[in-house]
């Protein structure tokens, strides 16, 4: 994490330029209409259900309601960046010194940030492990679609100028290498710290992966919008720089962020170079602030949505004690009902305690009390039942325990009204046909072979093993260039890689 405060320069400079047709403007002009005036722009709108539309768009073929929903979301939230004040600036020529005052900037703070950590200074963000867990859960709804924004590009794949938007796509993806991509690498890292529950959270952590997906479905018109919000993903942060070196401690393995912190600046220069020629193909200089315009709202959608200090504030142990304890008060409920009838109390209560009523019965008999948590009655209970929890539950409640005198004062004054069950969180899953190579056969014309390469790279597949074999043949095809392929030669390729 050290080597990263030493700064990071560009050269726009000494890129040469792309060698664009001019027929570029095909994809750039669609929606090259004027944006709104913020005093006139109207009520931000999002959807019923912002958890399941990003479920329905990552896991299946979107169908046309839903890639309507997303378009609305897209708008909304483009109206939404319009009005953040910090973005980039109007000038191309002023990008790079803008840039590099900013990794300037953030070289220092982090600087300042480490000095402070190593004279004795506490942890910024995460006060316990179950904390920090808590943090790895709520960023995976983003994390778990890298790169999906520019998913739809690939199917341009015999236009050059589309190279460089689908490298980036590819670099996502690990070039087809399994420890090199990037939802995989994020897929073990949850595993390992048994934070599997991360499909369950709350709306507000959906947005910015929302944004995300919804993009890559509709590549051919926010071109401008995907290049801005590209420059701005390849930006590192400041607070997910102290989260990497904070998870570090609590023996979380950080290795996804330092890989993203600590790469070189390849995609940043990539999206300058594309930035160029867009803007130099304008018929004028209105449409070219136009364009400009439009690719700082994307550049800005990056700021939508929780980011890491909302993350961080949003946890509470003592709510998240409680939610891990309500799927099991039912039993636990029952034997503790069992248990005062036995003992000759019997109190005049409802059919079902209030969760915090029965936390704080409990409280009050002593279930939380032992030398450990495995010796209290309360876990021996969950243990007798076969409910015990596990992974990022399991540490909530070891975390809890060590406060446990005071977390149960203060449980009756606990707002549980937005507490929800996990049933209730859980998305409605339409299991789609997946993509196969069964697909496609030696009989399939090069366009049905490319389409079944394609889908096996979606968001929802690239990671499996089809998908990074999928993605090694397309890198193939895109660096020796689809005109010396014959018709069957993507066949042969996913039929023989390794």
């Amino acid at each position: 994490m050290e080597e990263f405060a030493l700064g990071r320069g560009f050269e726009v400079g000494t890129l040469s330029n792309l060698v664009f047709g001019r027929e570029i403007p095909k994809l750039v002009l669609k929606r090259n209409k004027p944006v709104p005036e913020v005093a006139e722009s109207p009520a931000l709108v999002r959807p019923s259900n912002v958890r399941q539309l990003y479920h329905t768009l990552s896991r299946q073929q979107a169908d046309a309601q839903a890639c309507k929903a997303a378009r609305e979301f897209l708008d909304a939230s483009l109206l939404e960046a319009a009005r953040l004040p910090e973005g980039l600036p109007a000038e191309l020529n002023e990008l790079q010194r803008v840039l590099e005052k900013r990794a300037a900037t953030l070289s220092r703070d982090y600087r300042a940030y480490l000095r402070d950590r190593h004279k004795g200074q506490p942890r910024r963000y995460f006060n316990h492990q179950s904390h920090a867990l808590h943090f790895l859960q709520a960023i995976a709804p983003t994390r778990m679609v890298e790169g999906a924004w520019l998913y739809g590009f690939l199917r341009f794949w015999r236009d050059a100028q589309y190279a460089p938007l689908c490298k980036i796509y590819l670099k996502s993806l690990g070039e087809g290498l399994e420890q090199c991509n990037q939802v995989r690498l994020y897929q073990h890292m949850l595993d390992s710290n048994g934070c599997q529950q991360w499909q369950q959270m709350d709306e507000q952590y959906y947005v910015q992966g929302l944004i995300r997906l919804a993009l890559g479905h509709h590549v051919e018109e926010y071109l401008p919008e995907i290049i801005g919000f590209n420059l701005g993903y390849e930006q590192v942060s400041l607070p997910m720089l102290i989260a990497a070196y904070e998870l570090s401690e609590l023996d979380v393995q950080p290795h996804y962020f330092t890989l993203h912190a600590t790469e070189d600046d390849a995609c940043i220069a990539s999206a300058i170079r594309l930035l160029q020629p867009l803007l130099q193909n304008a018929a004028s200089e209105e449409e070219r602030l136009a364009l400009m315009q439009r690719v700082n709202n994307g550049y800005k959608l990056n700021q939508l949505g929780m980011n890491i200090d909302d993350i961080v504030a949003s946890f509470d142990l003592q709510q998240a004690f409680l939610a891990v304890m309500q799927p099991r008060a039912a039993f636990i409920e029952r034997v503790y009902r069992i248990d005062c009838m036995e003992r000759g109390i019997r109190g005049r209560w409802p059919d079902s305690l209030p969760l915090v009523s029965l936390m704080q019965h409990l409280c009050n008999e002593g279930w939380m009390q032992g030398d450990t948590l495995a010796q209290t009655r309360l876990w021996q209970t969950m243990e007798r039942g076969g409910i015990l929890p596990n992974g990022y539950e399991a540490q909530v409640l070891n975390d809890w325990f060590g406060k446990a005198e005071e977390y149960c004062k203060r449980l009756a004054y606990v707002d549980t009204r937005h507490l929800t069950s996990i049933e209730e969180r859980m998305p409605e899953v339409v299991h789609a046909e997946q993509p196969s190579l069964d697909s496609v056969s030696t009989a399939s014309s090069q366009d049905e072979v490319m389409a079944c390469v394609i889908s096996l790279m979606s968001p929802q597949m690239h990671h499996t093993q089809e998908g990074l074999k999928a993605a090694r043949v397309y890198k193939s095809i895109l660096e020796k260039g689809s005109e010396l392929y014959s018709q069957h030669y993507a066949f042969f390729l996913m039929r023989q890689a390794e």
